[in-house]
């Protein structure tokens, strides 16, 4: 909006339409971190619904006049809609590749060379985990990991993300580090049930005591989440045959 206009139409309405158009602003970019901090701060995993933040996020999109909201927006719409793709892994992958060149062609060869905030970052992280070579995971997600810009609740997502390659790698001592990391980097909000069972399964595989922690995933799910005490109980039935 040209503020001069706004200006002369504040006089003519005595209403202060600047302030008005500076306050959409602030909410919708307010709104945004408050989507992304929701994000980090409770467990996700593939085939999940998300469409209450994708239906806000597209509300915001379009309302807002500024394009880096839009981009922001677009970009968190697509990572959202990724997440909720179950049996489709290219899918997914192709719909992350999108959201991080929303802002302008990303180099995934030399990860130094993009421009990040913080939900380049996390959808990057997403990216790592749809890759088959789980060297190639493990290279972007210590990249992830040596920036400075994470909160303590991406953070942690970031060291279960590691936790699990390691495991698949057969490093569980490693892999025992890195999930200890995650559930003390979470340890502010209620505790993740997904992390709970990461543990579980790696002291499961090295003939150590598991139950307590299967245990606890089970029950804080079956308390907060349905959907998820089902992912875990299956996933879990399926190892232990």
């Amino acid at each position: 909006f040209d503020l001069d206009n706004l200006d002369k139409l504040s006089s003519v309405l005595s209403v202060d339409l600047i302030e008005k158009y500076f306050e959409i602003m602030y909410e919708d970019s307010s709104s945004i971190e408050n989507i992304i901090s929701s994000l980090n701060s409770k467990d996700r995993y593939e085939g999940k619904d998300q469409s209450r933040e994708i239906n806000e996020l597209i509300k915001i999109k379009e309302r807002t006049s500024r394009d880096v909201v839009k981009v922001k927006a677009s970009k968190l719409i697509m990572f959202f809609r990724s997440m909720e793709i179950k049996d489709n892994p290219a899918l997914r992958k192709n719909l992350i590749i999108e959201a991080l060149n929303a802002g302008g062609k990303f180099d995934f060869n030399d990860l130094n060379n993009n421009y990040y905030d913080n939900i380049d970052y996390r959808i990057l992280m997403n990216y790592a985990v749809c890759l088959d070579d789980f060297k190639e995971r493990l290279r972007i997600c210590r990249f992830i990991e040596d920036s400075e810009v994470l909160d303590e609740n991406a953070r942690a997502i970031l060291y279960h993300n590691i936790s699990n390659i390691y495991y698949v790698l057969e490093d569980n001592k490693r892999a025992l580090e890195y999930i200890n990391m995650a559930l003390a980097n979470n340890s502010k909000n209620p505790k993740s049930a997904v992390m709970l069972y990461t543990k579980a399964i790696i002291l499961m595989d090295d003939k150590l005591p598991y139950e307590d922690y299967i245990k606890e995933a089970l029950d804080i799910s079956k308390r907060t989440d349905p959907d998820t005490y089902n992912f875990i109980l299956h996933k879990f039935n399926n190892i232990k045959k």
